[in-house]
């Protein structure tokens, strides 16, 4: 008989087993770094940018030389030169005198803005400037993007695209990362064969292992499937003790519930260290989870259920994965949908369920606003109720339903 935590409850126990842990840290070349999670403070070395810009095509003035100028009475400024890109300036500017300059050159001393090229005219040696501009107009000063040694990436900041280009910009091009943690994934089951099989009667591919092992990847981890074993309490043994210190975190597939082939969990508070911590969440699907650590090590027992599977990874080993890599466990933003329940849904009391649904689309494709959400009815264990819907809701446990046009939150797959 399962004795079941609520969501938060186990989730709660999964981080506080922990203690905060976190895998090591390893220096990488910035062009691997994408998704990867900084493992210190970034500091800018010096002045970004290292001098004053133009922000336009133009001539670089001083500002106090245009104020005044009008299409009928326009300034007339000196032309002193050009400002080639790449190089400083020829010289600096004195009153009365302006600097033809690129988007992205230097400006020289003398000069506080740039009028825009447009709002001028050539004069043979001298320009016509038909608009003021104000001080600091279409430039930006030495620094205006970071000071020096102004910390402009902390620890534990999930590396983007722009942050690589950041980093080249500092003249980084080594940066360390907390390591990837190793997954090791287990798939249980007599009935199981290799997805290159055809299953006999009674038998089904192996759906778990890749499914898992993809999840891991997804969540910046690295996975190591290790295949398919029976269910038989010392072939789980054999193959656990042999994982203990090759990986940072372990997941089973199969052998959850209370069955007699049911091995997972007596293995697991079999193993040395702290043994079982909960087998059992008040969830749909997903209810026989098991979360236990040996040692320290992080074991999960996930359904055999492929949906089960999937939804208890994102509860409770994302979070884990997540933690391990010096992120907050929880995501800070999920993509979601406001939108309206198109029929009446009943959910037993008690748990929470995680209902599946189809979104309705605009003739362009977007899901507008405030689109229908229809359920995708199916037993749980179904995978169309996975791959044909848009993403799910939940029904809390002390929720027992809810009418036609209810608003719901919609989280994207």
């Amino acid at each position: 008989m399962l004795t079941v935590l609520t969501v938060d409850e186990a989730q709660n126990r999964v981080l506080s087993s922990m203690g905060g842990k976190t895998v090591g840290a390893e220096e990488i070349d910035i062009f691997a770094a994408l998704g990867r999670v900084l493992a210190g403070d970034i500091f800018s070395p010096g002045h970004i940018p290292p001098f004053p810009r133009a922000t336009m095509d133009g001539f670089a003035v001083s500002s106090s030389d245009t104020f005044g100028a009008t299409e009928d009475i326009p300034a007339l400024l000196m032309l002193k030169g050009e400002i080639l890109m790449g190089l400083p300036p020829p010289g600096g500017l004195a009153m009365g005198e302006a600097m033809s300059i690129s988007t992205g050159g230097m400006l020289p001393s003398g000069s506080d803005s740039v009028v825009m090229v447009e709002h001028c005219d050539i004069l043979g040696d001298q320009l016509a400037v038909y608009r003021p501009v104000a001080p600091l107009e279409n430039m930006i000063l030495a620094g205006d993007d970071f000071q020096k040694n102004e910390i402009v990436l902390r620890k534990g900041h999930l590396l983007r695209s722009q942050d690589i280009g950041l980093l080249a910009a500092l003249g980084l091009l080594q940066v360390k990362v907390y390591k990837r943690p190793r997954v090791i994934i287990i798939s249980t089951g007599d009935e199981l064969v290799t997805p290159d099989k055809n299953p006999g009667p009674g038998q089904i591919r192996d759906i778990n292992g890749y499914a898992l092992y993809a999840q891991v990847l997804e969540n910046g981890a690295e996975p190591h499937y290790l295949g398919l074993f029976p269910d038989r309490k010392d072939a789980l043994l054999e193959v656990l003790q042999d994982s203990l210190h090759q990986a940072d975190a372990i997941l089973i597939s199969g052998g959850t519930s209370v069955g007699r082939r049911d091995v997972t969990v007596r293995v697991l508070d079999g193993l040395p260290g702290e043994g079982v911590h909960f087998h059992g969440v008040s969830m749909k699907p997903g209810k026989p989870v098991i979360y236990a650590t040996s040692n320290g090590m992080p074991i999960f027992g996930l359904s055999g259920n492929p949906v089960s599977a999937m939804f208890s990874f994102l509860l409770f080993v994302r979070p884990l994965l997540r933690s391990l890599q010096g992120l907050s466990p929880f995501l800070p933003h999920q993509p979601g949908v406001e939108a309206l329940l198109d029929t009446n849904f009943s959910s037993p009391s008690g748990r929470e369920d995680y209902v599946r649904v189809v979104l309705s689309r605009a003739k362009d494709g977007t899901y507008g606003e405030k689109p229908r959400a229809t359920p995708v009815f199916g037993v749980s264990s179904l995978l169309q109720t996975m791959i044909k819907g848009d993403g799910y809701f939940v029904v809390p446990r002390d929720i027992e339903g809810l009418v036609e046009g209810s608003p719901v939150h919609v989280i994207l797959f």
